[in-house]
């Protein structure tokens, strides 16, 4: 009788073993909230740390994280390989959505009305409904080197860009470089751009208009070695859907650098961070702010470097890194005039690794500042509550 009761308690525990085991990896798997909050002493304001198990971050700033308010897509590894998560911003539970045996790492798109992501893995996208949990194959082209893709606002078209001739020598740049358009009922695939001898990448679509998409000429990095291979003297593009019109997005001053360019969320306007590279300016750092056809340029000077920013929807505030991208921060400005600069968090990034970078979001109410650092370490996602719309920022208390 004991033997039999041993039995039985052994294979409960194989049992209990196996079950965890099977939910690791698994779609649908909840994991529990791992939140600690606090006030930070500086600043007042009231900061969550939201992930501690395994490597986690957040979106691209310029890809919308947020599904709504409360719920945000991340990054995480620890069911394995990298997969996406929802994350819980009531709770703190984290729910996967995906399953992938190798890690999802190359661009993602996102249209929080169309309760889908995109994602690249293997040189394919695959598209994801996180409502009815649909996932399926896009395109695939295992012979491309894919660099970047988006998505227009009507999801008629995947746009995405290519090197046509990569692996043709590890010290220098390759190519050449177009730009694609996949029709997402049809199938047909069409290049809209001339062949290009400069790598193309931060490809995004207006968040309005389905006609017009930018994109950047990116510094070329070493295929076989490290560091950057010199600056661009203009980064930043646009072109048509159908290839018809396009060019440099309005005249650039000769020494200037422009960087991690973003839609507005009306599509309004194009918002960057800036620093002059070389000439008399030398030195000196803005984010800055145009119209899509590149007209009524303004900056607002700030040490915020090659910061990573995003405006929120009022078009008032701005979020960015200062300091050597030690501290998040946040502008209220009415174009070039800043009314209230205000310090949210010493975040202390190690700006490693991408997942390391603060990249912040605004939730769409206002409320939280969510952002990726590894102050701990690994990197984990944040959140700053801010409370833009009810406007209890520590000062107003």
């Amino acid at each position: 009788m004991k033997n039999n009761i041993l039995k039985y308690a052994l294979f409960l525990s194989i049992l209990s073993f196996t079950s965890s085991f099977a939910q690791v990896g698994s779609i649908g798997t909840k994991w529990a909230s791992e939140r600690k909050t606090w006030t930070d002493d500086t600043t007042k304001y009231e900061i969550t740390q939201w992930t501690t198990k395994g490597k986690n971050w957040h979106l691209y700033f310029n890809v919308e994280s947020f599904i709504d308010n409360n719920n945000a897509i991340i990054y995480s590894d620890r069911a394995g390989s990298v997969n996406l998560f929802k994350l819980n911003l009531l709770d703190g539970t984290m729910t996967q959505l995906t399953d992938e045996k190798v890690d999802i790492s190359g661009s993602v798109w996102h249209y929080p009305k169309l309760k889908t992501i995109w994602y690249e893995i293997n040189n394919s996208i695959r598209s994801l409904n996180y409502e009815t949990m649909e996932n399926k194959k896009v395109i695939e082209d295992p012979t491309a080197d894919l660099k970047s893709f988006t998505i227009t606002c009507d999801a008629k078209y995947l746009v995405y860009s290519i090197n046509k001739h990569p692996g043709f020598d590890k010290n220098n740049s390759t190519g050449p470089f177009a730009v694609m358009r996949y029709n997402l009922e049809t199938g047909e695939i069409k290049q809209i751009s001339p062949d290009y001898g400069i790598s193309i990448n931060h490809l995004q679509a207006s968040p309005t208009d389905p006609k017009i998409l930018t994109y950047a000429w990116q510094h070329q990095y070493r295929d076989g070695g490290p560091g950057t291979v010199g600056n661009v003297p203009i980064r930043f593009f646009w072109i048509n859907i159908d290839g018809t019109d396009g060019g440099p997005v309005g005249p650039q001053e000769f020494g200037i650098h422009r960087t991690h360019e973003f839609w507005f969320a009306d599509g309004s306007r194009f918002g960057y961070a800036a620093r002059y590279m070389f000439g008399p300016n030398k030195g000196r750092q803005f984010l800055g702010s145009c119209k899509p056809d590149g007209s009524d340029n303004f900056m607002i000077e700030a040490p915020v470097g090659p910061a990573h920013s995003q405006v929120f929807k009022d078009n008032k505030h701005w979020v960015a890194d200062v300091d050597n991208g030690m501290v998040l921060s946040m502008w209220t400005f009415d174009r070039d005039k800043v009314i209230k600069k205000e310090r949210l968090f010493r975040h202390n990034s190690s700006w490693g690794e991408q997942p390391t970078h603060a990249h912040p979001h605004f939730s769409p109410d206002g409320k939280y500042v969510l952002l990726s650092t590894d102050r701990t370490g690994v990197p984990q996602v944040y959140t700053v509550k801010i409370n833009l719309q009810n406007d209890d920022s520590p000062e107003k208390k």
